[in-house]
């Protein structure tokens, strides 16, 4: 790193030119932010996050860990690493950089560089429209699209991002978009460079990813709000606000992108499938009583997904596996993997709320139980995939420190004598996380 930018931001760290702050301010600190002018509305501001993963879990049959078998892992990861930089040259023009490592765990011990996440400018020209550019997550479909942030869980449902690592890298794409509200309307659309570098060749039957679409991702998300407004100045949207605000909102969303796989008929004939989703949600948070801390927060989707013939995805979230043996694989592959998108239909919920503070005057640590049901008919799938999550966090600090103790219960599947993919059997894995904000 130069020397004259070491030697700058030592002198504004202990100057106290640059303050400290949270992704989600819960610590009450001042921001760790440097105005350029006396009205505040030009400025550079710092803030990041860590979110530390402890889990043990019960693994796919035939999962290899190391070359060695194993029907059950305990391990420690790095969930996410996030270093964000947000600068404000003029009151129209905003810049931000954001970096880090993900799923950093015994599969991926190397994986400490600092990937380059977000690098994009938006320039707002008034309340109802923003039209930024660069390497993003700023996307639509759903309300957790984008990625997580104050979750109410230990972390977001995974198919929200479910063609992450095919389609882009960590949810980000090259891409431009728009953004605004115009009364309680709030909206983004997108259009975006995927990448195709996860792409395999033509399967009988079975659509996946081809090696060398090069069509536009088009996307997009409007809700309507009919309480309190939502910041949308970030791509990401919170799982809770812990009765701070009081939400309603209905959403519908919507992707596709021509062209993005392909398939073999009978006769070895190509075929090229588009990638077609369609979803709508509604997100309600409210109070119960403020003195002593309680709220409540529900979120409902309801999601059609159409890629071909057939698409299925199996998705291991941190997946601690580093391969899987094939004589006694079973149909969800290793480690920790199992059924998130493909052709067909899911449907999810999740609710929850905070408890009394444990001393409402100060209004120290709470609790916060929440769980989850995903449903997904899938037609790759005789049997719906089911995938509930039950868990508990301690905030010390509302979100911005808080401990999270999951149980997650999710199918595997072998096929029967019919051929046809059913579940017969079901793992466990139960995680503990805990995140802190860096103000």
């Amino acid at each position: 790193m130069n020397s004259k930018l070491i030697k700058l931001l030592t002198l504004l760290l202990f100057t106290g030119i640059v303050e400290v702050n949270a992704q989600t301010n819960d610590f009450d600190n001042p921001t760790l932010i440097h105005y350029f002018n006396p009205q505040k509305s030009r400025y550079i501001q710092f803030s990041g996050y860590a979110e530390i993963w402890a889990r043990y879990g019960q693994l796919n049959p035939g999962s290899l860990v190391n070359n060695e078998q194993k029907d059950a892992l305990s391990d420690l990861s790095l969930r996410r690493i996030r270093a964000k930089m947000t600068y404000k040259p003029t009151e129209n023009l905003m810049m931000v950089l954001q970096a880090g490592p993900s799923n950093v765990n015994v599969n991926a011990k190397s994986n400490t560089y600092m990937d380059l996440l977000d690098a994009y400018a938006e320039y707002k020209f008034n309340k109802y429209i923003s039209i930024g550019g660069g390497r993003s997550t700023w996307r639509g479909l759903t309300r957790f699209s984008t990625g997580p942030m104050a979750t109410l869980l230990y972390d977001m449902p995974a198919f929200a991002t479910a063609n992450a690592g095919v389609t882009d890298v960590t949810v980000r794409m090259m891409s431009i978009y728009a953004k605004g509200a115009v009364g309680n309307f709030d909206y983004r659309v997108a259009i975006a460079d995927p990448y195709t570098d996860a792409g395999s060749a033509a399967r009988l039957d079975k659509a996946v990813f081809n090696t060398n679409a090069t069509n536009k991702l088009f996307t997009g998300y409007v809700k309507y709000q009919f309480l309190d407004k939502e910041n949308n100045s970030t791509p990401f949207s919170p799982g809770t606000y812990l009765g701070k605000k009081k939400v309603l909102n209905i959403g519908v969303g919507a992707e596709y992108l021509k062209d993005a796989l392909w398939h073999l008929d009978a006769a070895k004939q190509t075929h090229l499938d588009n990638m077609e989703s369609f979803a709508t949600d509604v997100f309600y948070d409210t109070p119960i009583d403020k003195r002593a801390g309680t709220s409540f927060s529900f979120y409902g989707m309801a999601m059609h997904n159409n890629y071909g013939p057939n698409y299925l995805r199996m998705v291991g979230t941190n997946n601690p596996a580093t391969g899987v043996d094939p004589t006694m694989a079973s149909l969800n592959g290793a480690g920790n993997a199992y059924p998130v998108t493909g052709t067909g239909n899911t449907f999810y919920v999740q609710a929850g709320g905070t408890l009394p503070y444990f001393n409402k005057e100060k209004k120290g640590m709470q609790l916060l139980p929440a769980a989850s049901v995903q449903y997904s008919k899938f037609d790759a799938l005789n049997d719906p995939a089911v995938i509930y999550d039950a868990g508990v966090s301690l905030l010390f600090n509302g979100h911005s420190s808080k401990l999270t103790f999951d149980a997650q219960s999710r199918p595997i599947y072998n096929t029967d004598a019919a051929n046809e993919a059913v579940v017969t059997d079901r793992k466990w894995t139960f995680l503990l996380k805990y995140r802190i904000d860096f103000n």
